[in-house]
């Protein structure tokens, strides 16, 4: 098929890559995308990615030959659209779950998938009848596939009402193998221990019950060094972590993606103590810690149940009870055999995570339109024999 006349644009709630080229502080995830549009902007007449909401409003071209576009709006509205009416394009790639971007390329008669990266929220009544209205317009045949990130995520839109014979789950290319490292075995009384937790620093991720669980084994002897990767309301966290007198506690605010993996494989023990009312997304934070092979304590946060297994592969506590928390580290400090049976167990999980389609490779059989490339999207579709029988979660 000729791809010259092809205008390809993905839609994206934010546009980072302009800002993020110039500090160099784009994700592995984002530099996978740009990767890929970079590659199709020789075989298409143009690409481009417009960004729905930003404070500022630009039209640029990046060094790469990839158009950028932010739309300077807080909210979707009708000079969004103008400004897709403006870039002409033939093909739309959305990953923002806003019907109207959906009706927007139906009415133009614009070819469009969607490429989900996280879930639909948790349903409250004005929820339900949004998604109602986003698996409506998704069935529409104006829609061609519905991508979404990990096969969890596939079964939520299935849930919210999207034709399984539509959704085709996906990844991101790993960055390191799980085999790349060996499986870990308990430092002899490790001093200090080494404790890391990634992600966003709000209380409803578990950072005061984080922090009170170190000092409780601090008060049994424990020298501990924690180490809080991410952003969010760090002087709370600081100050509590102050009154209760921890002294070995770093927040570290941004760290490359190459590098996370080392960070946490250096660590003894990777904590994930969200609370139940978190909307959890730690999935390629999850990731990195399966590859480092370092052992998890983690809470009984629904997204984890049916991927960690108590004694499987993590150690399972209560979420919101610091007390348990303190008693995971500790067993696992005291059980070594556990310890490196839990950290061998953590390549077998891996493994059974890994989707066989990614991002670029799903949008690349999209868009070459031949009746192979439709009928491998079709073989990698929710419907297909693969996932029949696979009832654990993947998030990978």
């Amino acid at each position: 098929m000729d791809l010259q006349h092809l205008r390809l644009l993905s839609v994206q709630t934010t546009e980072p890559y302009r800002d993020g080229m110039e500090t160099g502080n784009l994700s592995a995830e984002q530099l996978t995308v740009l990767e890929g549009l970079t590659t199709w902007r020789f075989q298409l007449q143009e690409v481009g990615i417009l960004g729905c909401t930003s404070e500022t409003s630009y039209d640029d071209v990046l060094d790469t030959g990839v158009r950028v576009i932010s739309s300077g709006v807080s909210e979707i509205h009708e000079s969004l659209y103008r400004r897709l009416a403006d870039f002409c394009p033939t093909h739309l790639v959305i990953d923002v779950p806003e019907p109207g971007l959906f009706r927007w390329a139906i009415r133009n008669r614009v070819r469009c998938i969607a490429m989900f990266q996280t879930s639909p929220a948790e349903p409250g009544f004005k929820q339900r009848w949004e998604n109602y209205q986003l698996s409506k317009v998704l069935n529409h045949r104006g829609v061609d596939w519905v991508g979404g990130f990990g096969l969890d995520n596939c079964k939520s839109l299935a849930q919210m009402g999207v034709l399984r014979d539509k959704l085709i789950p996906w990844s991101w290319p790993p960055l390191n193998r799980a085999e790349t490292f060996e499986p870990k075995v308990l430092r002899s009384r490790p001093d200090p221990l080494q404790l890391i937790y990634v992600g966003p620093i709000f209380a409803t991720r578990g950072i005061g019950d984080l922090l009170i669980a170190v000092a409780q084994l601090k008060t049994q002897g424990w020298n501990i060094q924690l180490n809080l990767v991410g952003q969010g309301d760090i002087n709370r966290f600081e100050l509590q972590a102050k009154r209760l007198q921890l002294d070995n506690i770093k927040f570290i605010e941004n760290v490359p993606d190459h590098n996370l993996v080392h960070l946490i494989r250096q660590a003894d023990i990777f904590l994930m103590p969200s609370r139940h009312e978190s909307p959890e997304s730690s999935n390629a934070i999850l990731n990195h810690c399966l590859q480092a092979h370092t052992p998890i304590v983690a809470s009984d946060h629904p997204i984890f149940a049916s991927s960690l297994t108590h004694k499987v592969n993590a150690m399972i506590f209560p979420a919101g009870n610091a007390r348990a928390l303190s008693q995971g580290i500790d067993y696992l400090l005291n059980h070594p055999e556990t310890y490196t049976r839990l950290s061998t167990a953590l390549q077998t999980t891996w493994q059974s995570w890994q989707l066989p389609v990614h991002w670029i490779s799903l949008l690349d059989n999209w868009l070459q339109a031949t009746h192979s490339t439709h009928q491998w999207l079709q073989q990698h579709s929710l419907t297909a024999p693969l996932y029949q029988h696979q009832s654990r979660l993947q998030l990978i």
